[in-house]
C-alpha cells in the first residue's frame, strides 16, 4: 500500500467580524458567484496538512500486477503510435524505473521494438530505455486489439482501492468547527436571515445529512453550494481505481476542478490530482444506475458512482421528490448504510461482487415540495436536520433589489420598488421571492437594451419586465353552445 506524507496547506486567516445578533439581514440571495465558490480555501482560519501520496518506487509501491502494467503500455503504444521510454511513463503517470520492466517484456515478446536513441540526456533516476523510441509492433497491434476487446482503458495508471479508501478517510471533513464569523464569510453574497444561519451553523458543524425545504427561488441550492466552502482545503483524487482486476475510472473535470496553488506541489504520485473540494450535484434525472458503478460493455471499464466522486466534498440532490426514476423513499433506502455507517458497497457486475468505499460527502436534499408528502416520519428521522427556507421579508427583499442594482450598475429607487411590491405581488397574492430581483434585473437590462436606453426603475421598463416574467393567471372564458 502506498505511503502517505504530508503537506502544510494554510488558508489565510479570515478576518475578524462582529457578531450581530439583531442584524437580520447578512448578503444578497442570487446564484453564488463563482468567486464565491472557489474561495473555499480562504473561509477556515486553519486546514489540516494536506495528506501527499508518495511517489512510488517500485511496481510492488504502485500496486498494480506486472501483467497489468504491460497490458495497460501497450494499448497506450497502440493509440499513440511511437514514444519514447520516457513519455510512455508520463502517459501513465508512473515514474520511469516502474514501467521499464514491463517495457522490456514487451520488447522481448516481439510485440514493440525500439528505433534507437532519440535524446541526449537522461534523468538520473532513468536508464537508456528512458530514451528509446519505442514503435509496436504487428504481433503487438493483434495482441492491444485482444487486450482492449476487454477494456480499452488507456489512461493514466489506477490506484489500488486500499490506498484510495485510506486517502479518502485522512481526506474527509471531521466535525467542523464553525462559527458566526465563519459562515457570516462563506454566506456574505447571500441574503440570510439571522435566525436561520443561527440553525445551519450546528446542522453543517455535525456533518450529517440536511434536508433544505420551502418555496422555490429562495436561495436553498445556492446555500448548499456554498456549502462547499467549509469542507477544507483542496484535496487528491485518483484518476482512476484498480478492483479486483477491473478499472473505475473516477477523476470527473465536470466536478473535479484542478486546483491551483499558485506555487509548485511538492513530489507524488501523479497518478492523484489536486482538485478543489467537489460538489455534485444532481435533480430531476438521477436514477438508481447513477448511484452505482456504471460499466460500459463497449470500452470495458467502470464509470464511479456519483455519491463516490463526491467524498471530500457535497453530494446535493437538488429537486427532492421530483425524481423521474426513483421515489425518494428508495433514495432514502438506497443512501441509508452509507448515512449511517460511512462505508458504500458498489457492485462489479462483470464480476458480480461488491466493494466496499468511504461515504464521506456531506448529503444536502433539496425540495420546494411539502414535506410530508415526500415521506414518512420513521424516514424523516433518518435526514438529522431539517432547515426550512422561508420566503424574505419585505426589508430582505428591497436589501436583495440594491445588491442587484449595484452589480448591474442601475440607480436604485425604493419608491419603484414599493410600487412593484404593491402591484405585482400584494395586489396579485405572490409571494416575495428572493430570486425575483436578480431575474427582472436581467429582463429589465435586455428591454433597455432593444429599446436603446438606459437601464433604470422605472415604471413602463418594470412593467415590461413583469408581464414577460410572472405568469398571471387567465379567466376562464365561458364557451357558447353552437347552434
Amino acid at each position: 500500500m502506498e505511503q502517505l506524507r504530508h503537506w502544510a496547506w494554510q488558508a489565510p486567516s479570515l478576518p475578524g467580524a462582529h457578531h450581530d445578533s439583531a442584524a437580520r439581514v447578512v448578503g444578497i440571495v442570487a446564484d453564488v458567484p463563482e468567486s464565491v465558490l472557489m474561495a473555499a480555501a480562504s473561509t477556515r482560519t486553519s486546514h489540516p496538512p494536506v495528506s501527499l501520496p508518495s511517489v512510488p518506487y517500485d511496481l510492488k509501491d504502485s500496486g498494480l500486477p506486472f501483467s497489468f502494467l504491460a497490458d495497460l503500455l501497450l494499448k497506450v503504444l497502440y493509440i499513440h503510435g511511437g514514444l519514447l521510454g520516457r513519455e510512455l511513463a508520463a502517459k501513465v503517470c508512473l515514474p520511469y524505473p516502474i514501467v521499464d520492466g514491463p517495457l522490456k517484456f514487451l520488447l522481448d515478446e516481439a510485440y514493440c521494438q525500439s528505433a534507437g536513441m532519440k535524446t541526449h540526456s537522461l534523468e538520473s533516476n532513468e536508464t537508456l530505455g528512458a530514451g528509446m523510441q519505442y514503435i509496436i509492433t504487428n504481433a503487438g497491434q493483434a495482441r492491444a486489439r485482444e487486450v482492449m476487446s476487454i477494456s480499452q482503458y488507456a489512461g493514466p495508471a489506477p490506484v489500488t482501492i486500499e490506498s484510495y479508501v485510506e486517502m479518502a478517510k485522512r481526506q474527509a471533513s471531521g466535525p467542523l468547527p464553525l462559527d458566526w464569523d465563519v459562515l457570516k464569510k462563506v454566506f456574505g453574497k447571500l441574503v440570510i436571515p439571522a435566525d436561520l444561519l443561527e440553525r445551519l451553523g450546528p446542522a453543517l458543524s455535525s456533518r450529517q445529512a440536511i434536508f433544505l425545504y420551502g418555496p422555490a427561488g429562495n436561495g436553498k441550492t445556492s446555500i448548499a453550494e456554498a456549502t462547499v466552502a467549509l469542507c477544507g482545503g483542496p484535496i487528491f483524487v485518483p484518476h482512476a481505481l484498480y478492483v479486483q482486476g477491473e478499472v473505475i475510472r473516477f477523476l470527473d473535470p465536470v466536478y473535479h476542478h484542478h486546483h491551483s496553488l499558485g506555487k509548485e506541489i511538492p513530489s507524488h504520485d501523479l497518478r492523484w490530482e489536486l482538485v478543489d473540494r467537489p460538489i455534485v450535484k444532481v435533480g430531476g434525472e438521477l436514477s438508481p444506475a447513477m448511484l452505482g458503478l456504471g460499466f460500459n460493455g463497449s470500452t470495458g471499464y467502470y464509470e464511479a458512482s456519483h455519491q463516490l466522486k463526491a467524498n471530500g466534498g457535497i453530494f446535493l440532490i437538488d429537486d427532492f421528490g421530483r425524481q423521474q426514476n426513483m421515489s425518494t423513499v428508495e433514495i432514502l433506502n438506497r443512501l441509508i448504510v452509507p448515512l449511517e455507517n460511512g462505508v458504500d458497497y458498489l457492485n462489479l457486475v462483470r464480476g458480480g461482487t461488491s466493494v466496499p468505499v468511504p461515504f464521506t460527502a456531506l448529503l444536502i436534499l433539496s425540495t420546494n415540495l411539502a414535506p410530508q408528502s415526500l415521506m414518512d416520519e420513521a424516514f424523516f428521522r433518518r435526514v438529522k436536520w431539517k432547515i426550512e427556507v422561508s420566503n424574505p421579508l419585505m426589508d430582505e427583499y428591497v436589501v436583495i433589489w440594491k445588491r442587484v442594482c449595484e452589480e448591474f450598475d442601475i440607480p436604485f429607487s425604493r419608491p419603484a420598488i414599493d410600487r412593484l411590491v404593491q402591484v405585482y405581488y400584494r395586489e396579485k397574492e405572490r409571494d416575495l421571492h428572493g430570486a425575483h430581483p436578480r431575474d427582472l434585473a436581467v429582463h429589465l437590462i435586455h428591454i433597455a437594451k432593444y429599446q436603446e436606453v438606459e437601464p433604470e426603475l422605472s415604471d413602463e421598463l418594470l412593467d415590461s419586465a413583469c408581464a414577460t416574467y410572472f405568469v398571471d393567471a387567465v379567466p376562464e372564458v365561458e364557451e357558447e353552445p353552437a347552434t
